[in-house]
């Protein structure tokens, strides 16, 4: 009832008088695609002055909710207005879906700390990416963009410094292709370092076992299951990472970063790396 009420008052009007300032367009579209946002996710998005981004906030009340202190979310009308809007921009709406079991499998409470403070975060990142080099040359591990597998050859410390630079640059890449918005590189930066976490747990549990005199050989099967969640989860949290610094909406990144996973493959499969 509500939903028919709120797609009376919404008229031509109102949608062209949103599209005449792509700050406003661009707050609304943010909203639309992340859902509940903080004004500092914002003003650090779209590169704003405070003052600007609650005028322009104050101008779309009859659009937007706040939902707790500095956290502003689409009300009803204020979907039907952006989806109304996209339709005018040639673009196709999403399909309206739960949120909560969404956000704790993207991580996206961690993410947008991130997003927030990402020079906080980076040391932490570049922790967690020494680890991953550093014990890569201790096991017998060779790293191919997003991959990894193991051998009986000698370390491989050139190819895992290329295979970072060329994650990071497609990242920073598609990052600037997919994404309308000024801000939010470093916190994109921050959050590529950490997706390495789960490999850097990945090859802990290895450097564990050759500790304790296992044969990795012996378990090769399981480890290759185990690296497939890990894989997984990276890819989520890369494409996380672009979806909250960038303001990519999930259609877009996690394609990217999918994209990004098969040219790994690629180069897997014809030993470029």
């Amino acid at each position: 009832m509500e939903s028919e009420k709120a797609e009376k008052v919404v008229d031509t009007v109102e949608v062209y008088g949103l599209l005449k300032n792509p700050i406003r367009r661009e707050i609304l579209t943010l909203l639309y695609t992340r859902g509940e946002m903080t004004a500092s996710q914002l003003k650090l998005l779209l590169n704003i002055s405070y003052g600007t981004l609650y005028y322009h906030l104050d101008y779309l009340k009859p659009f937007i909710n706040q939902v707790g202190r500095g956290r502003y979310v689409l009300n009803e009308k204020g979907f039907l207005v952006t989806e109304k809007m996209l339709r005018e921009l040639g673009e196709k709406p999403k399909i309206r879906e739960e949120k909560n079991i969404f956000r704790i499998l993207s991580m996206a409470t961690f993410m947008e700390k991130i997003t927030l403070k990402p020079t906080r975060y980076m040391p932490l990142g570049i922790i967690v990416l020494l680890t991953c080099i550093v014990l890569s040359q201790i096991m017998p591990i060779k790293f191919t963009i997003l991959h990894l597998s193991i051998t009986l050859s000698e370390s491989y410390l050139t190819n895992s410094i290329i295979s970072f630079f060329i994650v990071i640059g497609y990242v920073l890449l598609a990052g600037e292709i997919l994404s309308p918005h000024k801000g939010g590189f470093i916190g994109l930066i921050s959050g590529t370092l950490l997706s390495y976490t789960p490999v850097a747990l990945y090859i802990t549990i290895l450097f564990i076992l050759k500790l304790y005199n296992y044969l990795i050989s012996e378990f090769v099967n399981i480890l290759q299951i185990v690296f497939i969640i890990v894989h997984a989860l990276q890819i989520i949290m890369i494409s996380s990472a672009l979806t909250h610094s960038r303001g990519i909406s999930w259609e877009k990144s996690l394609p990217a970063t999918l994209i990004l996973s098969y040219i790994s493959l690629l180069a897997i499969y014809y030993n470029i790396l």
